[in-house]
């Protein structure tokens, strides 16, 4: 076995962060009283994965951030006045009340657990949102823990939260592995730590001068032989 730890990004590498992001929005809409365009979405995620990119490069803490990304949205079309830290609450309220594998996520985690496989994950979520949303997907019944840069206290691309994971494994990072779907903080953070790296890229957005794979199968080949 090539390597004893797998470790995994949970949003958008194994659980459909988009599913559930969309879930939450609607139900800040709902608890609003204002009525959801689906368009809203779209509008809504650049916003957020800009605020996110300014946490991960340290500018922003996590409290600032999870508002402000709120005040910025409903400021673009053109509702004022809202109490965001209320907002940014209910929000997080309904992402922890969800959770949804990537088609064929939870399959290739059971293969790779029956292998004998040790598997954690290892995330920039938010603690208490991303603890909920694993208890609700059973992700114990594959990894031995999720960690999240919120309790580490730095965020991907930091390298501290792997060597946290190792602490916690107790297997050196020589013989672990990180898989992600983001280059900006998944790989970076995996440089960083001197930690083997393969990008999970489904929709072929980035070059192929990283080692990645396109859907599960690919990825199951290439750690398993």
């Amino acid at each position: 076995m090539k390597y004893e730890m797998i470790y995994f990004d949970l949003d958008n590498t194994i659980l459909d962060f988009d599913k559930s992001e969309e879930y939450a929005l609607k139900s800040v809409f709902e608890y609003l009283n204002i009525r959801y365009d689906e368009s809203y979405i779209e509008i809504y995620r650049p916003i957020n994965e800009k605020w996110w990119k300014l946490f991960s490069e340290g500018k922003y803490r996590k409290e600032v951030i999870v508002v402000e990304r709120f005040r910025e949205f409903f400021e673009k079309i053109g509702v004022f006045n809202l109490n965001f830290n209320e907002v940014a609450q209910v929000y997080l309220k309904g992402l922890s009340s969800v959770a949804f594998f990537i088609e064929g996520a939870e399959d290739f985690l059971g293969k790779l657990k029956e292998k004998g496989f040790r598997m954690a994950a290892i995330t920039n979520g938010v603690e208490s949102v991303q603890q909920k949303r694993a208890k609700i997907a059973r992700l114990d019944r594959f990894f031995e823990f999720v960690l999240t840069s919120e309790k580490v206290g730095k965020p991907k691309p930091e390298p501290d939260i792997f060597f946290y994971a190792e602490k916690l494994s107790n297997v050196p990072l020589s013989r672990s592995i990180y898989i992600g779907d983001n280059i900006e903080t998944d790989y970076e953070g995996a440089k960083k730590a001197k930690l083997d790296f393969i990008l999970f890229d489904p929709k072929n957005k980035f070059e192929d001068n990283i080692k990645k794979v396109s859907n599960y199968k690919e990825l199951y080949r290439m750690l398993v032989h």
